[in-house]
């Protein structure tokens, strides 16, 4: 809670908001002042708007609240587990697996510190492929993956890295129940993103192992969605995998104009 109220008075006096313009008609300024120093709490009703009185999306606020948790919070995957990867730094990998090893020691039966165990490992295996999953983390995945209803991009950035450890005929459900179009969040542009970035990853494997089908059906719902010229390298990507589709199904005029992209790029 004091952690809440700090980062939102922070984000209001950066945009330099009044207490007076940040409460509006929704709260009293007393009101909005214990909130920020953490004596009291506002329901979600009222945060949506005082959020809103201040120009600041929700996903604005997460991002500046796990930043303002960060030094404290090793499981900060988004930054902390991407940036080693990109910086090939497996030291730094290794003592995200240790701390987060440690913590499950003391709490073994913490499903998300399992699961983030399993992330890690995964993202390590990208370096060094002495890190493979045993059966029961793999089941451990599985069930965590298969029991989802609702897929945010924690679980789609799981999904992307962990793929290769999953059996194709599973990884194609999986990846079908992503992309469920009834998901409240689908339309989210930043899950769309994360869910562009794992399916490319998955076509890939499936390629690699000769899985035609499941790859034709993603490649053809990855042409039916609107990819922005932001992500150049994504569009790219795409155009590498169909032809590499067609290359491996034996098209001797697929043209294979770009190197392969290996999904240890793209793992996170």
């Amino acid at each position: 809670n004091i952690a809440i109220g700090a980062v939102y008075k922070f984000l209001r006096e950066s945009k330099n908001f009044t207490q007076k313009e940040a409460a509006g008609e929704e709260i009293s300024i007393p009101q909005l002042s214990n909130f920020e120093n953490g004596k009291t709490i506002v329901g979600t009703q009222h945060f949506i708007v005082l959020l809103r009185n201040i120009n600041v999306e929700m996903f604005e606020f997460q991002n500046a609240y796990n930043q303002y948790l960060r030094n404290n919070d090793i499981l900060f995957f988004t930054v902390r587990i991407s940036e080693a990867v990109m910086e090939r730094d497996v030291a730094k990998l290794k003592l995200f697996l240790l701390q987060v090893k440690k913590l499950l020691s003391m709490n073994p039966n913490s499903k998300r510190l399992k699961i983030d165990y399993i992330w890690i490992k995964s993202v390590l295996y990208f370096i060094d492929t002495s890190y493979i999953l045993t059966k029961n983390e793999e089941d451990v995945l599985i069930s965590y993956l298969f029991n989802l209803k609702e897929w945010g991009i924690y679980d789609i950035r799981l999904l992307g890295t962990c793929a290769q450890f999953i059996d194709v005929l599973k990884l194609a459900e999986l990846t079908k129940r992503m992309i469920n179009p009834i998901q409240m969040n689908i339309v989210s542009y930043h899950i769309k993103h994360a869910m562009i970035q794992c399916i490319l990853n998955i076509i890939n494997i499936f390629v690699e192992k000769k899985i035609f089908e499941p790859a034709r059906r993603l490649i053809l719902y990855l042409e039916n969605t609107e990819i922005h010229d932001y992500f150049m390298f994504d569009k790219l990507t795409l155009i590498y995998n169909k032809a590499n589709y067609s290359y491996q199904k034996g098209d001797p005029n697929a043209c294979l104009l770009y190197t392969s992209p290996s999904p240890r790029d793209g793992a996170t």
